[in-house]
């Protein structure tokens, strides 16, 4: 489940096995009740994650990139900025690069 920066609505990112790691494939409006009935709430990545060539990005704001929030671990839209604000805790903080990462499907 990820988090539109710019409109503050929930997605849900549909992830592959690849390579030894993850790619997101296809992202889709969902809302949070759906998303916990239909258990997008108990899905866990662990692992580099790429992105599929058809990927087609946040389905709100068009975004194909992406960032982890390091106080809520929220996948977020990422426009380019150099300074971040998650839509889902509020936190702000710098960006840094990661290999790879711990993503769990729920916290809504």
């Amino acid at each position: 489940m990820a988090m539109c920066e710019k409109i503050k609505e929930p997605f849900g990112i549909t992830v592959d096995s690849r390579d030894g790691g993850y790619a997101f494939v296809w992202a889709f409006k969902i809302k949070k009740e759906q998303a916990k009935r239909e258990g997008y709430d108990k899905t866990h990545v662990r692992g580099a994650v790429d992105y599929d060539d058809d990927f087609n990005g946040c389905p709100h704001c068009g975004a194909k990139n992406f960032y982890i929030c390091s106080s809520c671990g929220r996948v977020v839209c990422y426009h380019g900025q150099k300074v971040v604000t998650c839509p889902n805790c509020g936190v702000s903080s710098a960006l840094q690069s990661a290999a790879s990462v711990d993503l769990s499907g729920g916290g809504f």
